[in-house]
């Protein structure tokens, strides 16, 4: 039986023993670690940027590929102590040179700290030439070089045995194409193990695009450029076939830069979320095409470790316009060029925001609701911080992101529940709303009352959360709609929430105001329709005729009913029923009624001593002008209707109904005698609608060209998709006035040019938004021009 060896037994002067290290690590720490060769490239770049380069030149020449950086270079020292000392970093230690970064004040975090990121050499090619020289320091350039294929030959010589060739020269020997150097350090890398071919070297373009400052342009700080002479002359035929920005992104000589975010800021939906350096609070602010929607600020209970790292996520949603513009701007989609990137110490960590790689789980959740939620396609972004390894730790195979360390994970909850959820839920509430906003580059149409609404709404929930403090909001969008507005109270109760969270005692009062008009609105409309049920009640021999006519028509229906597919409109006077003239003569005494109700209210206030406010007074007329609309557009009914209005809305082919009424009803009814002209390609567009307002908004149109002068005008119809309705208005009249800087004005409640109410144009563009439609002005060589979208 063995006896067990205790400590008192081992002999104390017995020698320790020590690891032997294989020069096969080499190949551990180098092609088997850093397995892409654009990552290898990165590492090398990155080495450049913490020796305090300002550029960092990448050159394919004769077979060599050349990493040239005009840093504080090494001396022999530093090579022996560091350079040569394997996995030892001064970066990590705290001793790289604090005296020299505090020189020059740079404020720039270490971008690297494993002390391998010199093998990424060792996966670009077989041999190593490097040439530095320090600044300040000695004059001569230190020259090494490394044949790393040495290190493979037997795995049981060990690592420090292999030689490493050193001597030096008076000067750098540079490649083509690089300025001269009076420090820096010089990477020529020979026995290249890729073919580096044009549209390769296009990748490598692109992905050093989104290694640094993909925000933006290149940095005044740091620049870096690729430089393949043999590439010159297909450089040269793209510039000469093409033009615009996209030509940029298919060259591969120049300076890395990076244009996009630049442009999408005002062309689509932002969130930038940010936690200032005290770690207290979070502050986020939310633009739409260069509107500002909201900025709030809460306290930060929930990420304490991410108090001093700069934590800073500027995200955007991609509709179908700024994907466009993408494409128009970079030459690939935007898919293909990633999603949202981390980013630390202001280097980008690969692969997080590549093309399939899903570190947030932004695809995974929307494969359990395609509708509700956003995915990896839809938004482009990035997040910023900074730290130290003991807060956020890269893979020491530089391809695997951060390891999940509690800052890292506060940093994932952080932009989940911040930052991605956030956007996710104004632009599923509010963009996704409209159809119509997918192709939209401004902010026009988050004027309407319904967008209004979904904003106001969406803002009212989030200034109502518990902590969170409304620092600002967009008046002009979030704001007191009309009171016809289907969403007029549900916004108005939300508005005081808004008004209550920023103390604005002025909105309160509008908000009051506003509810006072909303009543009277309400009274003269219940007034209106028992007036009109009153008239009624003594016509019940005309309800018992009707009541038969409707029998017979109906009977009559079965058999005609592609008839009345024909036409919405009868040709004669011969054939209305008596119910038919019955109903349109309740609607008339209903838009009558209400017209006196809104009158006598203001009377009434007047004779109690009330001054009517000049929003009051607008707001009555604008009333009484629709109803009055109303009314005249029934009365022609009264004479042509083929349908019955015994409610207010129909389901019909909506494209039929706006050629027929313009054949068969306008013409006769025209106040300036203009001609009309109406073509249609569209097939059917079947959807609910008023007809009594769609006639009002054509009426309005037709009215406005006749005060410009027009002696025609013609209405285009087709359908772009099944789903879409488009009008073409165009007219022979003087046209906008050229004093109209933004055509967009012309829909304002009051704008005028002419000698009308500047209420015709604001009718036709809330009768549109009601539909869900948009009508957009363009100017024209003769006349006006508009053009009107309606999705079913």
């Amino acid at each position: 039986m063995p006896i067990p060896v205790t400590a008192d037994d081992e002999d104390e002067d017995a020698d320790p023993l020590h690891f032997k290290i294989s020069s096969a690590l080499k190949r551990v720490i180098g092609r088997d670690l850093i397995t892409d060769e654009f990552v290898a490239i990165f590492e090398l770049v990155k080495n450049g940027f913490d020796a305090r380069a300002t550029r960092v030149d990448i050159v394919l020449n004769d077979g060599s590929l050349y990493v040239v950086d005009n840093g504080k270079g090494m001396s022999l020292r530093d090579i022996t102590d560091k350079w040569l000392f394997v996995a030892y970093s001064a970066k990590r230690d705290g001793t790289e040179d604090l005296d020299y970064r505090d020189l020059i004040g740079s404020g720039r975090a270490f971008a690297g700290s494993k002390g391998v990121g010199r093998f990424s050499c060792d996966r670009l090619g077989q041999t190593l030439r490097m040439q530095t020289r320090r600044t300040g320091g000695e004059h001569d350039v230190e020259v090494v070089t490394v044949n790393w294929d040495r290190f493979e030959q037997n795995a049981k010589e060990e690592f420090a045995a292999v030689p490493v060739d050193h001597k030096t020269s008076n000067g750098f020997d540079l490649p083509v194409g690089v300025a001269s150097l009076t420090s820096g350090t010089v990477l020529e890398i020979s026995g290249l193990r890729e073919e580096w071919d044009r549209p390769k070297l296009l990748k490598l373009r692109a992905a050093l695009a989104k290694l640094i400052n993909p925000f933006g342009g290149t940095s005044d700080d740091f620049q870096v450029w690729l430089y393949v002479p043999d590439e010159a002359d297909a450089d040269d035929n793209v510039v000469f076939r093409s033009t615009g920005d996209a030509a940029q992104t298919n060259l591969v000589n120049g300076p890395i830069e990076n244009f996009i975010f630049d442009t999408l800021r005002g062309k689509t939906t932002h969130l930038e979320v940010a936690i200032p350096d005290d770690g207290a609070y979070i502050v986020s602010t939310l633009t739409d095409r260069g509107e500002l929607v909201y900025q709030v600020r809460e306290p930060n209970r929930e990420y304490p470790l991410l108090a001093g790292t700069g934590f800073h996520c500027n995200l955007f949603y991609l509709n179908r316009s700024a994907k466009m513009t993408f494409k128009r701007r970079m030459g690939v989609n935007s898919v293909e060029f990633g999603s949202v990137f981390l980013f630390k110490n202001g280097f980008r960590i690969f692969p997080i925001g590549e093309d399939g790689v899903d570190t947030f789980g932004i695809d995974r959740r929307k494969a359990q609701g395609y509708n509700r939620f956003l995915g990896t396609r839809d938004v482009i972004g990035r997040i910023d911080v900074s730290g130290s390894d003991d807060v956020f730790l890269e893979s020491t195979s530089r391809d695997q992101g951060l390891i999940q360390t509690p800052a890292y994970e506060q940093l994932e909850d952080c932009f989940d529940d911040k930052c991605f959820r956030r956007l996710e839920r104004y632009v599923v509430g509010v963009n996704w709303k409209d159809q119509l906003d997918f192709d939209v580059e401004d902010a026009s149409r988050l004027r309407g009352d319904s967008a209004s609404s979904r904003i106001t709404a969406i803002i009212s929930q989030l200034a109502g959360t518990e902590g969170v403090e409304l620092l600002d909001y967009n008046r002009d969008l979030v704001r007191i709609l009309n009171e016809r507005s289907d969403t007029f109270s549900d916004t108005l109760s939300n508005l005081k929430v808004l008004a209550g969270k920023s103390g604005d005692e002025a909105l309160l009062e509008e908000i009051n105001a506003a509810a006072a008009r909303f009543a009277d609105l309400q009274r003269a409309e219940i007034a209106a329709r028992e007036a009109a049920d009153r008239e009624r009640t003594g016509r019940k021999e005309a309800e018992r005729a009707a009541t038969e006519a409707a029998a017979r028509a109906e009977q009559a229906t079965k058999g005609l009913e592609e008839e009345r597919k024909r036409s919405l409109f009868l040709t004669s006077l011969g054939s209305l029923d008596r119910d038919v003239v019955e109903i349109l003569h309740h609607q008339i005494i209903i838009h009558a009624a209400a017209i006196n109700e809104i009158v006598n209210t203001q009377f009434d206030r007047l004779r109690d001593g009330v001054v009517p406010s000049r929003e009051d007074l607008i707001s009555a007329f604008e009333n009484i002008s629709f109803q009055n609309r109303k009314v005249l557009s029934t009365a022609r009914f009264a004479t042509k209707a083929n349908f019955r209005l015994d409610s207010e809305a129909i389901e019909e082919d909506l494209a039929g109904y706006v050629v027929d009424y313009i054949h068969e009803i306008a013409p006769m009814f025209s106040e300036t005698g203009i001609r009309m002209h109406v073509s249609s390609e569209a097939k059917q567009l079947h959807r609910r609608f008023k007809p009594i307002e769609v006639s009002i908004l054509i009426d309005n149109l037709v009215s406005n060209a006749g005060r410009a002068g027009a002696t025609q005008i013609s209405f285009k119809l087709d359908q772009p998709t099944s789903h879409e309705l488009r009008i073409i208005v165009q007219d022979d009249g003087r046209g906008f006035d050229p004093s109209i800087a933004e055509l967009g004005r012309l829909f304002e409640k009051g704008f005028t040019t002419s000698t009308g109410s500047g209420l015709g144009l604001y009718h036709v563009a809330q009768i549109l938004d009601d539909l869900g439609g948009a009508i957009t002005p363009e100017r024209f060589d003769q006349g006006a021009r508009f053009v009107i979208r309606i999705r079913g």
